[in-house]
């Protein structure tokens, strides 16, 4: 069988096992009959073959592989399901020229009781070469699987037996020694441990083997589904050389307990095999004695069922993994508890399952399949497979007693960064200018005490001392270009060598310059002594030179600056010395060398932080426009401030490198790395990362709380906090500027980059746009900076809020020139760019209610620019738990304003929630693929959807919603990667991860049984191209829309383009609209759904449901109207069609309804479709007049119509029943009448038993028509009709029934089946679509092939 034509099967994935060959690791996996190889590297489908005609694979195993004399590498495999067995052979021809892998299948045996479980001998056995393999089955009976030496035929010997029991689940192991150890779950909640020998494994031998029974445990509550023996133990903390069997039940439990005594017990029997049968003794009543204190640990952990468990083992650890029925995994450590003296126990006793992690990567449920290896000293390589066809794989990695997402999770407290920063010195170490000039300007923030000695060389200018007080205080720059601006005031008293005082003050004004990175000195104008008149100096930072402090332990930095001036003939030479202990700058001088013919003297002035007692003066903030830098109060390591701090707000600035705020108003920055040595690979698992920590800058503005916002793609970022001062920080040059003033606390921040214009020339660069709101206030303040060489041009626009309008997310579209705001309640306002001016508040010139319900918008992106089409395609995610994806027009009326048309293509819910944070768009240049990225939380994790592939990527236990936290999707193109950082009980948390937290082998389908399926009519997708929609519908209450190619087209296989969550119970019926664009959904409970289903760009297919009916008698909400009620009786109907014939050359239409009693009835359907003029007419009275024809003996499961292409008036029939019978019924319509004549040709059993469905293939006009026909029943058969219809021929006489083909499916639990045309350019095939437990796809002219089971 061809690999691709089993691309087109979905089915429950029933059996995985790992093995090693040749080309490395595989994973095989039995789906349903079918038999598959995976590269483990890759994830590659390599080869396919079925193994059984439709019974399901149930288990494979592996013996070790070995050169054939042709070269080849072989690999032997035993493939079970129920009671068959086949022998697979893998051939790796390289040597032939051919390195793809080939499954050789062996002919099939049968045993005589379900097999539970197969093993190979092991590789360094001594049983001879025909001893191949043990089985064990249902009735607790071992038989031995012989083959002669490269032979393709299997034989079964009947061996040995344990306790007569009925067994759901067995494992089989085997001791160094060769026994055979079986531990076997029974119906009953037993667990019954026993083992024989390997003697009567010899060739030759003609006794029985000897059976010994070891344990019998109870303690189960219920059936017994899974059991395991573990390894023998070879560590000292649970004992050296002890063994373990787990089982878990259907009472939820599971259980371990200790079987390392398994050579002490009496054999239980010793008699002769008789018949081909072991002869067992039965178990005396005492045997429950020998299970006595033998559990040693047990819990209870899934939402139902407990399938089957693993033993993880690595050195000293050892974990149990179980998996489910509720379609999860559960990781389990086994700990010892600590007895009361504090002394850790050792051995079995004293033990506990403690939960360690769950994994949750399938849909609906059960997990039927599961295997492991280990990989390296801890880590441990899962896979699974569940009832939703899907088959994933994901690393346990047992290191240290914490859970996977701690492996990979770094914490930092306060003060643990603060040891870093003390430890790197990261402020005092800065070597880069554009670190100390910033942190210097900075630092001179506030008040000083200033001593200043003036030895002057000129009698004319006398000598003496000055005592006072100096302040830098911050102010708005007065000049474009710079960043910063400091008025420097000094006042005090000057006391001149012959002993006169009095009171001397001096002002300059320093500024910060970001372009340059440099910090100067201005005069002011004598006038005012604060406006700026002409430059005093320009600071130069010359070095800087660690010294120590032999006094204290304290870390001391020198930093040199110096500065030249020339007044007219004067030289003045500054020198600054900046002396900072432990990063804090403590004090500093100023020494002016000043010499010329006016002037010649020496002033040395000392600045200190501290005040002598008495002269000590409270720091006085002055008001200033912006506020200024808190360096002074700046507590990096070693002040006790730190330690009172927490971190507040996290903003990425890249992948690499994050912010951080403190409640002190600090602002930190992290930067990460992946630890050296440590490549991670995408499939390993993904490593702790390293941060990096440096302090930034210390504001008040920022302190308690604060908020970011990240521009894309730019080298800005912006802050706000409690006061509403809003600042700027340049990544590159790690520097802090506050830009403007909110003057009350901001609520809400945004930051975009647009193309803009600079006046003198048209030549495009980048500008920034910055949205503000505050609290209280009903207005949006936008920031427009245009920044080019030396200039800063600022703007302020106002935007007028609706009222009760808290905004909560925002976006520009730039094409539009439009602001598009998003409220806490759900609803858009859209803003007209064009009208936005710094004079007027802007109104909005839509408002859109109820976008998201009545929750928050949190993200509005615009994933697409207009292209030919005129439309922008905005993204909005909600609180609500939903994501939509709308399109946005404009046009101008005749008054030139603005009219916004938007309307909603998409609307879903992912299978998280309820809240949605964020969301992320990649998208190749061609459009071709796309990849729409989601992130939110639920309940106490934090989770990262891909909603492209349907896939979760990230899942962190984080402790929920409420808490200071920023995500940042990998921006190296790695869809799978990303970073996560969080505060949880006051400890800054960093995830990071390369790659998904699991890799998906295949995708899958539905987790419950499909009920219904549709087939749209051809429409064209959004590349342009004719497609049919496959619809399906389950009982897990999802709705999926697949495209289908056939194994000649590029895609082959079912590709999933949508899953749509709105019904509350399973799906029942689906159907399309002539026209392909309406999709009507029915449910239980009375759910009837109408969708509006679309072609979407960037999201593949769009979806909106439009219509909800409401069963009430004053529907209020229903987009349904009612046309007419109508009673028919007291059985329940199934079907309903509509039967549209022509009478006289008018069209006319009837209803025609199916019941649980066989019975077909006709309704005339004109009165209520076409409503009589008359008004006397009562519709009622019409439509109560109705026709029953009986063609079953009971329910009609389903029901057909087929044309006549020469009588108008007739119709045929063809219904199925639970009776197993094929109904055709020919119905002729006569003019004047209501009821049809109706002729019924039954063929009995066609079916074994019900026949579930009907679709039509194709029709052959002629004489007669041939119409070809398919049917489904609960047998697992499809049967393929042709119906001939002779138009000259009456009743039953015109009709011939002959059957095609008859083939199964290895679908199970068959509910729909459908007519598919596959196939491009004329190039076509018919086939069905079968759905059930799975899906699968049946061409017309497939052959079969094996013998069915």
């Amino acid at each position: 069988m061809s690999k691709d034509l089993v691309n087109h099967v979905i089915n429950p994935v029933t059996a995985l096992a790992y093995v090693s060959f040749k080309s490395g690791l595989l994973l095989l996996a039995g789906e349903g009959p079918y038999f598959k190889v995976f590269d483990h590297e890759t994830t590659r489908l390599v080869a396919v073959t079925r193994a059984f005609t439709y019974q399901a694979v149930h288990g494979i195993t592996a013996a070790s592989a070995f050169t054939h004399s042709d070269g080849a590498t072989v690999l032997e495999l035993l493939i079970w399901g129920h009671r068959y067995l086949r022998l697979a052979q893998l051939r790796d021809d390289a040597a032939a020229g051919k390195p793809e892998i080939v499954v050789h299948l062996k002919e099939a045996i049968q045993a005589n009781d379900w097999i539970l479980d197969v093993r190979f001998r092991p590789h360094d056995s001594q049983i001879p070469q025909k001893a191949d393999a043990v089985l064990v089955t249902a009735q607790n009976a071992a038989s031995l699987l012989c083959t002669a030496p490269r032979s393709h035929y299997l034989t079964l010997k009947p061996v040995t037996a344990g306790p007569k029991s009925m067994l759901y689940s067995a494992r089989i192991g085997w001791t160094e020694d060769e026994r055979i150890l079986v531990a076997s779950g029974t119906v009953f909640g037993e667990v019954i441990f026993w083992s024989f020998s390997r003697t009567a494994l010899d060739a030759g031998a003609t006794s029985p083997a000897s059976a010994q029974l070891h344990h019998k445990f109870t303690g189960h509550e219920g059936s017994v589904f899974g059991v395991r023996i573990s390894p023998k133990l070879s560590d000292v903390t649970f004992g050296f050389g002890k063994r373990l069997l787990a089982s878990c039940s259907d009472d939820r439990t599971v259980r371990i307990w200790d079987v390392s005594d398994v050579d002490i017990n009496e054999p239980i029997s010793d008699g002769s095999l008789q018949h081909s049968e072991p002869s067992i003794k039965p178990i005396s009543d005492d045997t429950d004695q020998i299970s006595v204190n033998r559990c040693v640990a047990t819990v209870m952990g899934h939402a139902s069922r407990i399938w089957d468990v693993h033993f993880l083992v690595s050195g000293e650890r050892l974990n149990i993994i179980s998996f489910g029925e509720d379609g999860t995994a559960q990781a389990w450590q086994l700990v010892h508890r600590t007895p009361v003296k504090g002394l850790p126990s050792k051995g079995l006793d004293g033990l506990d399952l403690v939960h360690w992690e769950a994994y949750a990567y399938h849909t609906g449920k059960n997990l039927w399949a599961s295997a492991h290896f280990r990989n390296g000293d801890a880590t441990h390589v899962i896979s699974t497979g569940g009832a939703d066809g899907r088959i994933v794989q994901y690393n346990i990695r047992q290191e240290a007693d914490v859970s996977i997402g701690q492996l990979s999770t770094s914490r930092w407290t306060i003060d643990d960064v603060a040891a870093q920063l003390e430890k790197n010195k990261t402020f005092a170490s800065a070597s880069s200018a554009c670190l100390q000039s910033h942190r210097l300007f900075n630092s001179l923030r506030g008040a000083w005490k200033i001593t200043r000695t003036i030895k002057s060389g000129l009698p004319s200018y006398p000598s003496g001392n000055f005592k006072g007080k100096a302040t830098f205080e911050r102010r708005q720059p007065s000049a474009e270009g710079y960043h910063d601006e400091y008025l420097y005031s000094e006042n005090g008293t000057f006391s001149a060598d012959p002993g006169l005082t009095c009171q001397a003050s001096r002002q300059y004004v320093y500024r910060y310059q970001a372009s340059s990175d440099a910090i100067s000195a201005w005069f002011v104008k004598p006038d005012d002594r604060s406006t700026v008149d002409y430059q005093f100096h320009e600071l130069r930072i010359e070095d800087s030179r660690e010294t120590d402090d032999r006094q204290g332990s304290q870390d001391q930095l020198l930093v040199r600056a110096s500065a030249y001036h020339l007044c007219v003939d004067d030289h003045y030479t500054p020198d600054y010395n900046f002396q900072l202990i432990d990063g804090i700058l403590d004090h500093w001088s100023l020494t002016y060398h000043v010499k010329g013919p006016q002037k010649n003297y020496i002033a040395e002035a000392c600045y200190t932080r501290s005040f002598d007692h008495g002269d000590q003066e409270e720091e006085h903030e002055t008001t200033s426009a912006l506020p200024q830098s808190k360096n002074h109060d700046n507590s990096l390591p070693g002040d006790r401030e730190f330690k009172t701090d927490d971190f507040k707000s996290y903003v990425f600035l890249n992948n690499k490198s994050f912010l951080v705020t403190t409640a002190h108003g600090r602002v930190l920055l992290g930067s990460l790395s992946t630890p050296a040595g440590n490549q991670v690979e995408v499939h390993e698992f993904n490593q702790r990362p390293s941060v990096t920590w440096e302090l930034i800058d210390q504001f008040e503005a920022l302190k308690s709380s604060s908020i970011t916002s990240k521009l894309v793609d730019s080298e800005k970022l912006f802050l706000s906090g409690n006061i509403g001062t809003v600042f700027a920080y340049d990544i590159s040059k790690k520097q802090i500027s506050p830009i403007f003033d909110l003057g009350r606390k901001a609520a809400y921040l945004y930051a975009q980059s647009i193309h803009d214009r600079k006046p003198a020339r048209e030549s495009d660069f980048q500008a920034h746009l910055v949205l503000a709101t505050s609290l209280g206030r009903p207005i949006a303040y936008i920031y427009k900076c245009r920044n080019s060489t030396g200039d800063d041009l600022r703007q302020l626009f106002l935007l007028a809020l609706p009222a009760s309008f808290v905004v909560t997310s925002a976006s520009y579209i730039e094409a539009f020139d439009m602001w598009i705001l998003g409220s806490r309640n759900g609803a858009l306002a859209f803003y007209d760019g064009s009208l936005i001016s710094s004079d007027n508040m802007t109104e909005p010139c839509r408002i859109l209610l109820d976008i998201h319900g009545e929750d928050a918008i949190t993200v509005i992106r615009c994933l697409r620019e207009p292209e030919l089409d005129q439309r922008a395609y905005i993204l909005t995610t909600g609180r609500d738990g939903y994501y939509a994806l709308h399109t946005l027009s404009t046009a101008r009326n005749t008054s030139e304003q603005l009219l916004v048309q938007f309307g909603t293509m998409h609307r879903s819910m992912p299978p998280f929630g309820p809240n949605i944070e964020g969301a992320s768009f990649f998208e190749n240049s061609d459009h071709k693929s796309s990849n729409l990225i989601l992130w939110g939380f639920r309940s106490t994790h934090f989770v990262v959807w891909n909603a492209s592939t349907h896939q979760e990527t990230m899942v962190v236990d984080c402790g929920g919603a409420h808490r200071n936290w920023s995500y940042c999707p990998d921006e190296d193109g790695n869809i799978d990667g990303g970073t996560f950082v969080w505060t949880k009980a006051s400890v800054c948390n960093v995830y990071s991860q390369t790659s998904a937290s699991h890799r998906v082998f295949q995708p899958g389908g539905h987790g419950r049984e499909i009920k219904a399926m549709a087939v749209s009519p051809a429409v064209q997708d959004s590349d342009g191209s004719p497609e049919k929609y496959v619809a399906t519908g389950a009982e897990d209450t999802t709705i999926r829309i697949w495209l289908f190619h056939h194994e000649y087209e590029p895609e082959a296989g079912f590709k999933c383009l949508g899953t749509w969550t709105k019904h509350t119970t399973g799906i029942q019926q689906l159907q399309w609209s002539d026209d392909g664009r309406l999709l009507f959904s029915a449910a239980g409970c009375e759910e009837f759904f109408a969708w509006r289903v679309q072609p979407a760009p960037c999201i593949g297919i769009g979806a909106v449901c439009k219509a909800i009916f409401h069963y009430t008698s004053h529907p209020t909400k229903s987009h349904f109207s009612l046309l007419h009620t109508t009673t028919y009786g007291t059985n329940c109907l199934n079907q309903i069609l509509h039967l549209h014939t022509a009478l006289d050359g008018f069209p006319h239409i009837y209803l025609c309804t199916a019941s649980s009693d066989g019975h077909v009835a006709f309704l005339p359907g004109d009165s209520i479709f076409n409503p009589p003029s008359n008004p006397n007419v009562s519709n009622k009275a019409l439509l109560t007049s109705f026709h029953r024809h009986c063609i079953h003996q009971n329910t009609v499961k389903c029901i057909s119509t087929m044309t006549s292409s020469s009588a108008q008036n007739e119709l045929v029939l063809v219904s199925g029943g639970d009776d197993g019978a094929l109904a055709i019924t020919r119905l002729t319509f006569h003019s004047g009448g209501t009821s049809p004549t109706c002729s019924t040709l039954l063929y009995p059993k066609a079916h074994a038993t019900a026949i579930n469905a009907i679709a039509t293939l194709q029709t052959a006009r002629g004489s007669p028509d041939v119409h070809t026909f398919a049917t489904l029943g609960n047998d697992q058969r499809v049967k393929t009709w042709c119906l001939e219809t002779f138009s000259n021929e009456p009743g039953t006489k015109g009709l011939r029934l002959k059957k095609r083909r008859d083939r199964p499916t290895s679908v199970g639990d068959v509910a729909a089946l459908v007519s598919l045309s596959t196939g491009r350019n004329g190039d076509e095939e018919m086939g069905v679509l079968v759905a059930g437990i799975g899906m699968e796809y049946l061409p017309d002219e497939r052959a079969e092939d094996g013998q069915d089971y």
